[in-house]
């Protein structure tokens, strides 16, 4: 696939066209989880939409790049309030920051977990690789500071700067994985309980 394959044509800016392209991709969504991917061709997307093909065109030039802006708005619809809210609101010692960051993660993508599985299905980067450079060193800035925050609740030899770094992967990975292979994880407390235990012990040794 050619870079910029996935790329919109068109970034909408007016509100006319703002509001086009989040009924496309809500119609794309839909499509993905009531029919499948197969499915979910450009006409058929335009069609439940209730736009037409040359409007659909205008801003998206595939069916992969709507798919990609779907993918997109969901993966930032949960991260965006996650990490406003521990850069705004941080919790007043570290093991609730795991346990509520994880719980909120969690769920948000149990609330969408065919849409997710779908998507992680036809898409091969993972949720971590998908933010741009600039988002993801935000995020670093946020995550440091929320560690350097609770510095003496961390194990000895802690490195901020480098768990900065693969916190984020490990998470996200381990999320995407679940939701491939083991669905009901996100749902029975699983996923919760392990998660927290590997963070706790990464994050604060025996403690």
């Amino acid at each position: 696939m050619p870079q910029g394959a996935h790329r919109p044509r068109k970034i909408p800016r007016q509100a006319r066209s703002l509001a086009t392209v989040e009924v496309i991709l809500d119609a794309a969504a839909l499509l993905l989880v009531d029919e499948g991917y197969d499915q979910a061709t450009t006409n058929r997307i335009a069609e439940r939409a209730g736009v037409s093909i040359g409007s659909l065109y205008q801003y998206f030039p595939n069916r992969e790049s709507v798919v990609a802006a779907v993918a997109h708005r969901l993966k930032d619809g949960i991260a965006t309030p996650l990490w406003r809210a521990m850069s705004e609101k941080p919790e007043p010692d570290l093991r609730s920051q795991i346990t509520g960051g994880l719980r909120t993660s969690i769920a948000s993508h149990a609330s969408a977990l065919p849409l997710f599985r779908i998507l992680l299905e036809v898409t091969s980067r993972p949720a971590a690789v998908e933010w741009s450079v600039d988002a993801f060193r935000e995020r670093q800035i946020i995550l440091r500071k929320c560690l350097n925050a609770h510095a003496g609740e961390l194990r000895k030899d802690f490195d901020v700067e480098v768990s900065s770094f693969f916190l984020p992967r490990m998470v996200g990975s381990a999320i995407d994985a679940a939701i491939l292979m083991r669905p009901a994880a996100l749902t029975n407390g699983e996923l919760e309980r392990e998660l927290t235990t590997m963070l706790s012990y990464y994050l604060m040794g025996g403690r």
